[in-house]
């Protein structure tokens, strides 16, 4: 009995010596790479409520630092036209803040609120690379309802 055993063992032993690991599905995931492209993001996608004459802000967030400083372009469209709008995310940093303000004169009589939208246009590197916007490359997801109230 001990030599079946002693047999098994050693023809397993030697069967396992001559698998080739890189013909193996595990050996071939390529963990060091990076999968995930870097992007920008809107902290929260959430509407706002300010009132005319005040200010509201903004964070544009990275989920991770660059090694340059990345220029953010948004737009703020509506009531209020503010277009090619920029905020600066800095080297080594994960997020910037943007403010709008909203002017004194939004709201005309008779209405009582206004409504405005912040969209996510572009993320630019200063080597002029382009980022993805929003984890999922999906734009229209980036936007903010900015309401206006007397």
């Amino acid at each position: 009995m001990k030599k079946i055993v002693a047999i098994i063992l050693l023809s397993s032993f030697v069967f396992l010596l001559s698998c080739n690991k890189e013909d193996s599905p595990g050996y071939n995931y390529d963990l060091n790479s990076n999968v995930l492209p870097p992007y920008v993001t809107l902290s929260s996608t959430a509407a706002k409520t300010v009132a005319q004459g005040g200010s509201v802000n903004f964070t544009f967030q990275m989920r991770t630092a660059q090694q340059q400083a990345v220029t953010v372009y948004y737009d703020v469209t509506g009531d209020i036209n503010l277009t090619n709008q920029t905020v600066m995310i800095d080297r080594d940093k994960t997020s910037a803040v943007a403010t709008v303000n909203i002017p004194n004169n939004v709201i005309v009589a008779p209405a009582t609120t206004a409504t405005a939208t912040l969209t996510l246009v572009k993320a630019e590197k200063a080597d002029g690379t382009l980022l993805t916007i929003g984890s999922k490359n999906n734009p229209a997801t980036q936007k903010v309802t900015i309401n206006i109230t007397l």
